[in-house]
């Protein structure tokens, strides 16, 4: 692969490969006409048509993952045509117009030379970073595997390209954090008769999480990958921002915040022992026995999910629930009911109650466990869906906002440092005039991506608008977050971006502050002061970063 040490060459070696590519074509090209040749003095061969199927296929994935977009649609509606012709009996077969279909491809090349109006993403980057993330990349294509080695590098991913699925069994001392594999990756007969047991065989060994991609946009190569073991299917040409947005937000599950649940419950022995069950889980569990205390209670945990004794002191549990339900910040907060005087009747009062489930004592570990977690990931599904900008995956204006006067607040009573960021990417209006608002989009998208790939899953991130963004560092002094953006800022300057054939970089701007340096500020007086900053580095020429000063 080359070397990703060095930004020009970098850029010189991506030049190389399209260039390459483009000579390939004449390969592929000579490579149709001969199988035309061929079927059109058997236009009932398999053999041929099976070897047209294929070349069809490499040339729809990899074409437009070169700007080769019509090229790509045009090969993609061919294949189709054959594969369809290949299910057919053989005394059924009508002849295929290969000849007028390779002039048709011909034509499609030419519109796309001309045009040279691919979007795309062309990455390097000046240093490579300790501790990226390892994925393997299962892919035939060794041209379009460098493409794109070279541009997910960018978002902080190792990558490393294996040539089949075969390989995948030659190295059993190391494993991937992801494989990102070609679904057709292998010319054995196993992987053509039955591509889910194939496929299901090669990963057995395998526990990270699969992505599938390949070139049919179709319900069975989908519904395949879904059984194979995969986790999504990407269509060819990829949308190499979506993919490696994907890509860091499956690999930060991982590393994914522990659950925060509460136990309501007055019973010592019973919350010390659902406390330890879910802890032991990964949970982050916080038991509360003085209903009188329940605000504050969650002030400070937060809770993503609460389990409700039925029955305390002076107080029933379905009392609590609509006391929440009272506070707009916790009326979404879901509520399991505990208790063990089971009836249906009672049940189905504390449920339109407020209550969210229901779960009989004495309760089973493993189904408190699943429940608990189940009942988190929806609540954080419909968080995101609520709460995050669409085009960057991060915290909508107000949702940032509400994040930083949340922790604000926790640090009044709670003292504990955290930063505020302020961060605008310099010059985008010119990015908008001079290549369209579509690859303003893409820069806007690659800022968002690279700051989920490069922040703590701890830390909130936030799009505050337009091309500003907002951070909140919790646990992090200005000096640590400085580092931190100045990381960010070098990494996204070496991406190199394409739009209507011309390549261009873009750079930030940041201002910092911490809550250290000052301790009677607001939530709000701090992000002025950021946004202060942010001025101040735009004023010294941009590109840079800034701490806010007295």
């Amino acid at each position: 692969m080359a070397d990703s040490t060095n930004p020009q060459a970098f850029a010189a070696r991506l030049e190389k490969l399209a260039a390459a590519y483009s000579k390939r074509l004449a390969d592929d090209f000579s490579h149709l006409t001969m199988l035309a040749g061929q079927l059109e003095e058997d236009p009932s061969c398999t053999q041929s048509l099976q070897q047209l199927h294929a070349a069809l296929h490499s040339l729809a994935g990899s074409a437009g993952t070169f700007g080769f977009v019509q090229l790509g649609r045009q090969a993609r509606e061919q294949e189709l045509q054959v594969a369809q012709n290949l299910e057919q009996p053989c005394n059924d077969k009508q002849p295929l117009p290969v000849f007028e279909w390779i002039t048709a491809l011909q034509k499609a090349l030419k519109t796309d030379e001309s045009k040279k109006s691919a979007i795309r993403i062309e990455t390097s980057r000046a240093e490579s970073v300790g501790g990226e993330p390892v994925i393997w990349l299962v892919e035939r294509d060794t041209m379009l595997a460098e493409y794109m080695v070279q541009q997910l590098h960018s978002f902080g991913f190792h990558i490393r390209h294996l040539l089949n699925a075969e390989a995948l069994a030659d190295d059993k001392n190391s494993s991937p954090d992801l494989l990102l594999i070609d679904h057709r990756a292998s010319q054995l007969e196993a992987l053509r008769a039955d591509p889910v047991t194939f496929w299901q065989q090669h990963l057995k060994d395998f526990t990270c999480p699969v992505l599938f991609i390949g070139s049919e946009e179709s319900f069975t190569a989908r519904l395949n990958a879904l059984r194979s073991g995969g986790q999504s299917y990407f269509v060819k040409p990829l949308d190499m921002i979506n993919l490696a947005s994907y890509m860091a937000q499956l690999i930060k599950t991982k590393d994914t915040v522990p659950e925060r649940v509460m136990v309501v419950e007055d019973d010592e022995e019973l919350a010390q022992h659902l406390q330890g069950v879910l802890e032991e889980a990964g949970m982050h569990v916080t038991v509360l026995d003085r209903a009188d205390a329940l605000f504050e209670a969650m002030h400070d945990a937060n809770p993503e999910l609460i389990l409700m004794d039925l029955w305390l002191p002076d107080v029933t549990g379905t009392e609590m629930a609509a006391l929440l339900r009272q506070v707009e910040q916790w009326a979404q907060v879901p509520i399991v009911y505990l208790s063990s005087h089971f009836n249906s009747e009672l049940r189905d009062q504390a449920l339109l109650k407020g209550g969210d489930a229901f779960l009989e004592k004495p309760i089973d570990p493993d189904l408190l466990i699943n429940l608990c977690r189940s009942r988190v990931k929806q609540r954080r599904k419909l968080e995101d869906t609520q709460n995050r900008d669409s085009l960057t995956g991060l915290l909508k204006h107000a949702s940032i906002k509400e994040a930083l006067d949340y922790q604000w607040q926790l640090t009044q009573r709670k003292p504990q440092p955290f930063s505020v960021v302020m961060l605008d990417i310099d010059h985008f209006k010119a990015v908008n005039d001079t290549h369209g608002h579509a690859m303003g989009d893409v820069v806007i998208a690659a800022v968002g991506t690279l700051l989920r790939q490069r922040f703590r899953s701890t830390d909130r991130l936030g799009r505050y608008g337009g091309e500003e963004f907002t951070l909140v560092l919790v646990d992090c002094t200005a000096d640590h977050a400085e580092r931190m953006v100045n990381n960010l800022r070098e990494d996204f300057a070496a991406i190199q971006f394409t739009g209507g054939g011309n390549p261009f970089a873009c750079t930030l701007s940041a201002g910092v502050v911490d809550n250290q340096h000052f301790p009677d500020d607001t939530a709000e007086s701090l992000l002025n002061r950021a946004d202060q900053a942010l001025y101040q580095a735009k004023n010294s020429g941009r590109n840079r970063v800034c701490l806010a000063i007295d």
